[in-house]
């Protein structure tokens, strides 16, 4: 019996979890998201330069679709090249990107980058008092996910 109940458990906790993948979770105004983009933006072409070229796969998964959509311009903005398509399994010609946000609670939120299946950076986002503003100290990592 408790062989089973272990394994139902098991079961729902994996149907529970969250996909690694997560737009649908932002927690601030479009304006305020707006300067997350922006913020994000920089913070990518200081990464990866001016000169990249991305597949961002934002129109099949997200329901947040104004923070991807400004994401994108904003990336557009500072020069670099961003198709708005599907990532799929075999190897693109292009930078694989995609952002998981997560809110951490009612006052902070978290954003990781990831640029071909590679953790880039990630950024941890405060807001007190309705003012919205980075954590610093989590702006740039290197690694691997």
């Amino acid at each position: 019996m408790r062989v089973f109940i272990s394994l139902l458990l098991a079961v729902s906790l994996m149907g529970c979890a969250t996909s690694e993948v997560n737009y649908f979770d932002f927690p601030v105004s479009k304006a305020d998201q707006q300067t997350v983009a922006k913020d994000l933006a920089w913070l990518i072409k200081a990464k990866h330069g001016a000169s990249a070229v991305f597949d961002f796969d934002y129109p099949t998964h997200s329901s947040n679709t104004f923070f991807s959509e400004s994401l994108e311009m904003e990336l557009r903005k500072l020069g670099i090249g961003v198709y708005a398509n599907e990532i799929k399994d075999e190897k693109s010609r292009h930078n694989q990107l995609y952002y998981t946000l997560s809110r951490l609670n009612n006052h902070q939120f978290y954003i990781k980058v990831v640029v071909n299946d590679h953790f880039s950076f990630q950024r941890i986002w405060l807001i007190n008092e309705e003012v919205l503003y980075p954590l610093t100290t989590t702006s740039v990592f290197e690694g691997s996910q």
